[in-house]
């Protein structure tokens, strides 16, 4: 991994402990809020991030008070740095910060005052949260901390400990999503890997149809809410008059937590400027295979990782595609591409695609759902 490479600060956070604190735990994380209850407190610009962010989701939140301390660690913060939220010996909580603001109105409404009359006015909305419930000593083992430790009030991990704990596991939300399932994170192997772009393949689609799988998966992840990655080189097509780069992010978000072939993929769906959420890549050649070595590129940079990885390919070509996904190189212990990536056909996409087109919501799952896993006795 590229060390100079961007790498997003870990903070955890102590919700919880007293009466007040569980109280507050209750009502701002575990019971989400809404954006129309919090509007009066918060001026236009503020607001209009909140709104582009969740649109109509609830959200968590937590603050602190300002401390000469708090005050430090939460000026450090940045969107998309990681949040562990800690509750009674466990990770309760992870997610990422969407933006901070510092508001003793907002505060107030939220968690009234301290007995001193403070206020816990450092507030930091989380987006991108998952519940889990990961014993302390769990961590503990893989920042290299004493089995015994546990984080008081608003802390943020050091850099060094990040930095290591990044290149040997990556993504430390799939960790935790492994932890919380009692499975063990794989090792990050460290080595270079051949970007699958220098194969040289006999192109049999036209891309035209490539284009227009490109183009349906756009569409489908901005209704989804979510913001839509493709690879630089493919940003200025166009499918039937809408223009790529009017629809997807201009330039991607780099993080050492984030592995650099996933800018290689066709489609990528991402909610805020870190988190991946779904990777799809068009296979339209003779090989079959040069997608497939792109999806296996990107496992082996992040072998932990939990979102979705779908080869998206004509119906007819789906045994072709299930029987390379069985080879030894990519269906092994480590990679097991055979269980994690699943095939959509391009019928699949389109009559998804057109049933939705002209509505402003989408479930993802609806296409997710539709993916299909290698069955052994085909």
């Amino acid at each position: 991994m590229n060390s100079n490479i961007n790498l997003r600060r870990i903070f955890i956070v102590v919700a919880g402990g007293n009466v007040i604190a569980e109280r507050h735990f209750i009502d701002t994380i575990k019971n989400k809020r809404r954006l129309n209850e919090i509007k009066e407190f918060l001026p236009d610009e503020e607001r209009e991030k909140l709104i582009n962010i969740y649109h109509e989701s609830p959200f968590i939140v937590w603050g602190a008070v300002p401390t000469e301390g708090n005050i430090h660690t939460w000026e450090s913060m940045n969107s998309g740095d990681i949040v562990l939220i800690y509750n009674k010996g466990f990770i309760k909580f992870i997610g990422e910060v969407a933006i901070k603001v510092r508001n003793k109105n907002l505060s107030k409404y939220f968690w009234k005052e301290t007995s001193e009359g403070q206020t816990w006015e450092l507030i930091y909305f989380i987006m991108n949260e998952k519940i889990l419930s990961v014993p302390m000593e769990k961590i503990n083992e893989l920042f290299g901390y004493r089995k015994e430790f546990r984080p008081r009030g608003f802390t943020v991990i050091s850099t060094a400990i990040t930095r290591k704990f990044v290149q040997n596991y990556g993504d430390i939300m799939s960790i935790l999503d492994l932890l919380d399932k009692n499975q063990k994170p794989i090792l990050i192997p460290h080595t270079d890997i051949v970007p699958a772009e220098v194969l040289d393949e006999k192109i049999e689609k036209s891309e035209t149809e490539h284009d227009e799988m490109q183009w349906r998966l756009i569409r489908l992840g901005k209704l989804g809410k979510f913001n839509v990655w493709i690879p630089k080189h493919d940003q200025s097509k166009q499918y039937q008059g809408n223009i790529f780069k009017q629809f997807v992010l201009p330039e991607f978000h780099e993080s050492l937590d984030v592995p650099p072939t996933i800018k290689n993929i066709d489609v990528v769906w991402k909610f805020g400027p870190y988190s991946i959420k779904s990777a799809f890549e068009i296979e339209h050649s003779t090989a079959i295979y040069s997608g497939i070595l792109r999806l296996s590129d990107l496992r082996s940079e992040s072998p932990n990782s939990n979102y979705p990885l779908f080869i998206v390919a004509p119906d007819e070509r789906k045994r072709r595609v299930f029987d390379e996904l069985r080879r030894p190189t990519f269906s092994g212990p480590c990679l097991r591409l055979n269980e994690i990536i699943k095939f959509l056909g391009y019928k699949v996409v389109r009559d998804i695609d057109e049933s939705y087109k002209n509505l402003n919501d989408f479930n993802i799952n609806i296409l997710f759902d539709k993916g299909e896993i290698i069955n052994v006795k085909d």
